[in-house]
């Protein structure tokens, strides 16, 4: 029986949620899984999994912007976050060592590596894209992100490798960047289609990412949809709270329960990060997009699907709800298949083997 230790980055929950089908398959094969993490992440995963075994790990805890550059802002925080991957390393070599791990898995925790055992690490970022002012970054960036990927044995990257693939350039490669041993997982959701579910609210508005951005959003919301005439349930995305406000707004709803709240709504407002893009299209939702200003990774899922006719996007700054509701009728949504775990499964073989 293997043991594998699963690190997940506490920038948001996407990171965690998506590990959550990994975590799954993991178990069913027999394996003995732990989890590290830090934060509502890791929180996150204790409610869904409470029986496995759970380790501390330091917090990123990054600062964003209420305005201004999300660059310097990042830039501003780097020192911090070079010390958070030397002590998170530190941590989970002393966590490996041990717990006799023989597995790591790490979504996007840079120190999360042994040279001791098999590690892989999970991005849906092996290309960072920078904003047009600070394109001269760029290769630079990708350099310093190649070397730190190339610490691990396997590079998994939760899209797919062809027409289908969600992350566009976010998950191009350099010629040569990328040593690790490069593998597709798919679309990984920890949602699964179920069947049709009667129609319950026209818009679902999910709230999620750090602060400020978070409440800010929540402004918007609320200063438009009590006077939209629309169905609405606002999940806020505090998972300090499960309390019920009223019918209408709920702190959090864990796996089952947003599965279908999501699947009794007609159109999702949420953020365009990677994993609930991975969601929706697993479900095969219709979504208006709203992304993080100034965090380039949304902005550019927001506008590539857009441009494909699939969702509408607009921004926090000018958004008018009765404007992308009606918008939004004009995209299709997410039609074709976004689910199937053979990908997943065949990357677990070789992993494991």
């Amino acid at each position: 029986m293997k043991k594998v230790l699963i690190t997940p980055l506490d920038w948001g929950l996407g990171h965690a949620t998506r590990c959550i089908p990994i975590i799954r398959e993991l178990i069913s094969r027999g394996c003995s899984v732990s989890i590290g993490g830090s934060g509502d992440s890791l929180t996150l995963l204790r409610n869904e999994f409470p029986s496995l075994s759970f380790f501390d790990l330091p917090g990123y805890n990054p600062v964003y912007p209420s305005s201004g550059s999300m660059v310097w802002k990042m830039a501003s925080q780097l020192s911090k976050f070079r010390k958070v991957i030397r002590d998170e390393h530190d941590a989970v070599e002393r966590i490996s060592h041990e717990n006799k791990i023989d597995l790591i898995i790490s979504d996007n925790r840079y120190g999360c590596w042994s040279e001791k055992i098999p590690c892989v690490f999970i991005s849906h970022q092996t290309n960072i894209l920078m904003p047009k002012r600070f394109g001269w970054l760029a290769s630079m960036v990708r350099y310093l992100t190649s070397r730190m990927i190339n610490r691990f044995d396997y590079c998994c990257i939760p899209d797919y490798p062809d027409h289908r693939s969600l992350g566009g350039q976010l998950v191009e490669f350099g010629n040569d960047s990328i040593k690790a041993k490069v593998l597709y997982m798919g679309s990984l959701s920890r949602f699964k289609p179920s069947a049709s579910r009667e129609k319950k609210f026209d818009v679902l508005c999910i709230l999620s990412g750090p602060e400020p951005q978070r409440s800010m959003l929540e402004k918007v919301m609320m200063d438009q949809l009590p006077s939209s005439g629309l169905k609405y349930l606002i999940v806020r995305g505090l998972l300090s709270s499960s309390v019920v406000k009223d019918e209408q707004i709920v702190d959090f709803l864990a796996t089952e329960k947003l599965q279908e709240a999501i699947e009794q709504s007609e159109v999702i407002i949420a953020r365009s990060g990677f994993s609930t893009v991975m969601d929706l299209a697993t479900l095969g939702k219709r979504a208006i997009f709203i992304p993080t200003p100034g965090q380039t990774e949304q902005e550019y899922l927001a506008d590539t699907l857009m441009k494909k006719r699939i969702i509408f996007s607009m921004t926090q700054d000018q958004f008018d709800l009765p404007t992308a509701w009606e918008e939004s009728k004009k995209y299709t949504g997410f039609k074709f298949p976004h689910y199937h775990d053979d990908l997943l499964k065949k990357a677990l073989n070789e992993i494991l083997s």
